[in-house]
């Protein structure tokens, strides 16, 4: 076969799977994704997060508002790097921070329902509950390693709860916001579990329609616009990239022997966890392109322990990441938190391999 033949066959894999992936995966999967990650990025008050997070805000409530914050955005690990930063600068605790800063890649929700709906439920189910732990263990580990000392001038929480809900509507807040978040995921969860088509186009009609209604009835027009800016945002950024990266799966599929994959990590041992951690934390991807990859990987035979050990780490940290981080909060903290990583996405997929076999 000669170059000009080659090269063509390789192209057509990659464009049949763009168009496979085109049509069983955005219409219904990733444009409410994204519509529901523009909601929440345009919508929902930033400032009431970042007011839990102070060094003096209890535990059990810094560290669930730092994963909430976390699974709001559609970042990856270098993206997410300067609003770790701002939010350390603006006071946020050492723990709390980290579980945003190991949560936002690894959690959040364009992230997970793309995972359920590309290559399984029950790995998003897994890569969802592990996240949340790995980020709860490594922000309390951090923060008990490295001391940090209390802000005397920061208000205690009471104080800050007092005056918020003395500036702000909560009820009418909270309603609307609800309202509309309901229409847009039982959009997503009927494109995405119901398959007999016409109740499925059906249904989805009519929750545009609910959706247009609520938008209309509970929103001003500055903020419909910011959130139709914030979810073209997400579209523009992220879409050419996952194109990309399904063109470059699909040719990986077609080169990379089944068996050769298969025969690496195709078991449950720690080898085979090792290898796609320390991969994904050597070989850079933006946001969401992992999850093609690992489609990929696991048609080649990689096990599902394995597969979810990949996806634990390769979207959370990369080398550049980590030189940056190493500038944010300097060495040792970064060697630590790479360490703790390294370890807990093995051990998943270790115990996930196991309780999958």
């Amino acid at each position: 076969m000669d170059f000009v033949s080659l090269a063509y066959s390789i192209f057509s894999v990659g464009f049949a799977a763009i168009l496979d992936y085109v049509a069983a995966h955005t219409l219904f999967c990733l444009v409410p994704a994204f519509f529901i990650a523009g909601a929440m990025a345009a919508l929902v008050p930033k400032h009431a997060f970042l007011r839990y997070l102070g060094k003096n805000s209890p535990k059990i409530v810094a560290y669930p508002i730092a994963i909430v914050s976390g699974l709001l955005l559609a970042v990856c690990s270098c993206t997410v790097l300067p609003l770790f930063a701002g939010i350390r600068k603006s006071g946020a605790g050492l723990g709390p921070a980290i579980a945003f800063l190991y949560t936002a890649p690894a959690t959040n929700i364009i992230a997970i329902l793309y995972t359920g709906s590309l290559i399984g439920w029950d790995i998003a189910a897994a890569r969802i509950f592990f996240s949340v732990l790995f980020a709860l263990a490594i922000g309390l580990t951090l923060d008990s390693l490295f001391k940090e000392e209390k802000d005397a001038s920061t208000p205690d929480l009471a104080k800050q709860t007092a005056q918020q809900n003395k500036a702000k509507r909560v009820k009418h807040e909270k309603r609307r916001l609800l309202f509309l978040f309901a229409t847009l995921i039982a959009m997503l969860l009927v494109g995405t579990r119901v398959s007999e088509e016409m109740l499925k186009y059906g249904l989805t009609a009519a929750l545009i329609i609910v959706t247009a209604f609520v938008t209309k009835k509970y929103f001003t027009r500055e903020e419909f616009n910011a959130w139709m800016s914030e979810t073209l945002s997400f579209a523009k950024k992220i879409f050419p990239l996952l194109l990309a990266g399904v063109f470059a799966s699909g040719i990986i599929r077609a080169l990379l022997p089944g068996d050769w994959v298969s025969s690496l990590v195709g078991s449950n041992s720690i080898t085979a966890m090792i290898i796609p951690v320390v991969f994904g934390i050597i070989v850079y991807f933006p946001t969401l392109v992992e999850v093609p990859m690992a489609k990929t990987f696991l048609a080649l035979g990689m096990s599902k322990g394995a597969l979810l050990a990949y996806l634990l780490a390769d979207p959370v940290v990369s080398l550049p990441s980590l030189l940056v981080l190493r500038e944010i909060m300097g060495a040792k903290k970064t060697l630590v938190y790479a360490a703790l990583i390294f370890v807990l996405t093995v051990s998943a997929g270790l115990l996930f391999g196991a309780l999958t076999a």
